[in-house]
This record gives structure tokens, C-alpha cells and sequence, in this order.
């Protein structure tokens, strides 16, 4: 029961209580505080960042983002400027970076290398076994520079494949893998073909390919590496008197010297270096010399050197006694002191006729007869070429005098010298000359 229970009042109306009406001022307060917060928390909620979307959100609003801006920008090009714009993103964004071609085509080249090196490995080469190795060798020329690389690196190992040795080989056009890519060099062409061309002139331990390489450079640029070709010709010859390039026939390094001579340069000490291991070699070159330059040279080698050398020397005078006055002078000097034995003025009587010996593809009068000679002593290969039939009868005259001299000067002993001479000068008097 109520401890203040309600009164009435003079008018008959109930008075509430005193009690109620402190809960009802805290219930207001209450609300109120309550409203108030609301209020605050709808402010702050308000005024705070939504949460960040999510990976995919964000992948799929981009490509709807993207998606919308395309087909926008579409809509607002012309016809004309709507092409590139559409293909210059896609291969920007696609292209392989700059090595990749390069290494794609680094491996190609490997592969014509590879087949370019294997010719005959499953025997006798074939037509279409020619035709594409062939192949092979032009796909390298047409790859350009970049091929030079692997061309380079196979020419510095100094190795090689004679094709002499495989059947049906002779189909290819070259006597050698070198041969034919020292062609390719050449055939690319460029500042790197040259510089590979250069460097293997330094380093290869094949005079052939110095031989090559120096009429490669000097079609290019005329006489502009002359003095690298020299010096590679030089390096080679002293490994070769060392017996450091395997044996290697040193022909293509001498006639080279002679050309150098040809263009102005003294290598007659050079030939003369050589002559004990190469005597006919250096024969040949020496007689070659323009002005008769070698006749000192050759005389002192004819005198100095026996056997195959003074043969190589004697002979070469010879060539060159019906023109030169000091090289006829030396013969019948050596003649009267029998410095020259019976067999070798037998051996050199023909040489007075119109015999001469060649290094290399000489070019002779038509009807020359040419006869090839090979001398196992230092590998040297050269051709004695016969041209009688095609002298003058002043040239005759003159090789007539010669013998004449000679067959005053030797001893009346010497009688396979003197039957050797007659023969000669029998053989000059029945020729008509042309």
C-alpha cells in the first residue's frame, strides 16, 4: 500500500502524490541523453571514411572504369586516328624486349652452324645434301651481322674441315668449312664482318686463310690494311720456320710477300730469312723482285747452300740470266770456279731455255706446257712451267748467248753439263720464234 496515497482536494480533484514526480524528471533526462547520443553517433558515422574495398571490388571497378572509358573514347575518334590508337597500347604492352630477337636468332645460328659443320656424317654427300648445306651457308649471309659472332667464334678455335676427304664434297664450291665462311664474312660485310676478318688475321694458324682474308679487305678498301696483312703474313712464317702451324704449306704467305713487293715494300730480307727451310719458295719470290732486286740474295744462297737449296737458287738465276747481267755474271763466275757441280749445270740448262718455276696460277701463253712439282722438304708445292715454244727470236738470241757463255766457262769434265747445254742451245737454234 502507498505511503502517500492521493488527497482530494476542496473542488473534489485528486492531487497525485508527491512521490511520482522525480521519476518522471529522471525519465526525461534519461531520453534526452539518449537523443543526444544518437544524435552524435549519426555525426561521427557521417563524418568516417567507409572501409576500403577489397582486391576484386577494386579489379572490377577498374575494368568497368576501363571498360567505360574505351568505349567512350570510341565513340569520339574518327575512323583515321582510331586505328593506332588501338594497335599502339597492344604492342607496346606485348613486345618482346631488344635481346629477344637477338637470342632467337643466336640459336638459329647455331643450328646452320651445326649443319654446316657435319657435311658427309652420314656418308657420301648427296646432291640435296650439297644443296642444302648450301643453303645453310647463304641463311647465315642473309642473318647479317648478326651471324659474325658465330662465324668468329668457330674461326678463332682454328679448326677445320677439309673437304677433300668426303665424297661428293666437291659439290659445295669450297675446299673448306673456313673457306666458306671466310666467304660469308666477306659476302656480309659491315664494321663487325670486318672487325672478325681482322682479328682472325691476328690469330687463325691457316696461311690459307690470310691469303683470303687479304684479298677479301683489299676489295673492300683498297690497300687500306696492307700493313695489318703484312704483319699476320710475318707472325705466321716465324711460327711456321718453328714448326708451330702443324705442317702447314706456307705458299700462300710467300707469294703474298711478293705482292707486298709489288706495291712498293722491301721484303728481300724477309725472303732471305726463309730461304734454308723454303729455298724454292724463296727462290721463286727472289727472282721476282722487281729490278732484279733477289739477285744478290740468290747468290749468296747458291754459294752458301748445297743440294736442294743451290738447286733452287742455281735455277733461278737462271730465269734470269738472259735479262739480268749480274744474275748471268754470278752463273759463269760459279761456272769457272766449279762452284756448280756437273749435275747442277745439267739441272739448270733447261731454265736457260725458256724453263721457268711458278708459285701459285701464273697466267701462260696459250700451249704452255706445266708440270706439278712437290717437295717434301718444308711442304712446297709449285709448278715448272715450260715456255719455250712461246719466246721471241730476241729472246732466243739472248738465251743463246747465255749458253754459249757457260759452255766457254765450265771445265770440258763436266760432260753431262756440256751434253745438257748443246741439247739446249739445239733445241733454241730449231725454234723459229714468234
Amino acid at each position: 500500500m502507498s505511503a502517500n496515497p492521493p488527497q482530494a482536494q476542496s473542488d473534489g480533484r485528486m492531487i497525485p502524490p508527491t512521490g511520482r514526480k522525480p521519476f518522471i524528471v529522471l525519465l526525461a533526462v534519461m531520453v534526452g541523453v539518449l537523443v543526444m547520443a544518437g544524435a552524435a553517433a549519426y555525426k561521427i558515422f557521417q563524418t568516417t571514411p567507409p572501409p576500403a574495398p577489397t582486391a576484386v571490388e577494386t579489379l572490377e571497378a577498374t575494368v568497368q572504369k576501363e571498360s567505360v572509358a574505351q568505349a567512350s573514347a570510341r565513340r569520339e575518334e574518327t575512323p583515321e586516328a582510331a586505328a593506332p590508337a588501338a594497335v599502339a597500347p597492344a604492342v607496346a604492352a606485348t613486345a618482346p624486349p631488344a635481346q629477344v630477337p637477338r637470342i632467337e636468332t643466336h640459336t638459329d645460328v647455331r643450328v646452320l652452324m651445326t649443319a654446316l659443320t657435319s657435311p658427309g656424317a652420314n656418308g657420301p654427300m648427296t646432291a640435296d645434301d650439297a644443296q642444302k648445306w648450301k643453303e645453310s651457308l647463304q641463311q647465315l649471309v642473309r642473318q647479317g651481322a648478326s651471324s659474325v659472332a658465330a662465324i668468329q667464334g668457330y674461326l678463332a678455335q682454328n679448326q677445320d674441315i677439309n673437304f677433300a676427304g668426303v665424297e661428293g664434297a666437291d659439290q659445295l664450291g669450297y675446299s673448306s668449312l673456313r673457306a666458306g665462311l671466310l666467304n660469308a664474312l666477306g659476302q656480309i660485310g659491315g664494321p663487325e664482318a670486318t672487325a672478325a676478318m681482322l682479328q682472325t688475321l691476328q690469330t687463325s694458324a691457316f696461311p690459307t686463310d690470310v691469303a683470303t682474308l687479304a684479298a677479301t679487305l683489299e676489295q673492300q678498301a683498297p690497300g687500306q690494311y696492307d700493313g695489318q696483312v703484312l704483319s699476320a703474313v710475318r707472325a705466321q712464317m716465324a711460327l711456321a720456320a718453328q714448326d708451330q702451324l702443324g705442317g702447314a704449306n706456307v705458299g700462300p704467305l710467300f707469294q703474298l710477300l711478293s705482292a707486298a713487293a709489288a706495291n712498293g715494300t722491301d721484303v728481300t730480307a724477309d725472303l732471305t730469312q726463309y730461304s734454308a727451310k723454303w729455298p724454292y719458295y724463296a727462290a721463286i719470290e727472289l727472282s721476282n723482285l722487281p729490278n732484279g732486286a733477289g739477285v744478290s740474295s740468290l747468290v749468296q744462297m747458291a754459294q752458301t747452300d748445297a743440294g736442294g737449296n743451290q738447286s733452287a737458287a742455281t735455277q733461278a738465276l737462271a730465269e734470269m740470266a738472259p735479262q739480268n747481267s749480274d744474275a748471268l755474271k754470278a752463273l759463269v763466275n760459279m761456272a769457272a770456279q766449279g762452284q756448280l757441280s756437273d749435275i747442277e749445270l745439267a739441272q739448270l740448262a733447261p731454265y736457260l731455255g725458256g724453263r721457268v718455276n711458278q708459285l701459285g696460277s701464273d697466267p701462260n701463253p696459250p700451249g704452255t706446257s706445266t708440270q706439278g712439282l712437290h717437295m717434301a722438304s718444308g711442304n712446297q708445292d709449285f709448278s715448272v712451267a715450260d715456255l719455250l715454244n712461246s719466246l721471241t727470236p730476241s729472246q732466243i738470241t739472248q738465251r743463246l748467248s747465255v749458253i754459249d757463255q757457260l759452255l766457254q766457262a765450265i771445265p770440258a769434265s763436266d760432260t753431262q753439263g756440256q751434253q745438257a747445254l748443246q741439247q739446249q742451245r739445239t733445241a733454241l737454234t730449231g725454234r723459229p720464234g714468234k
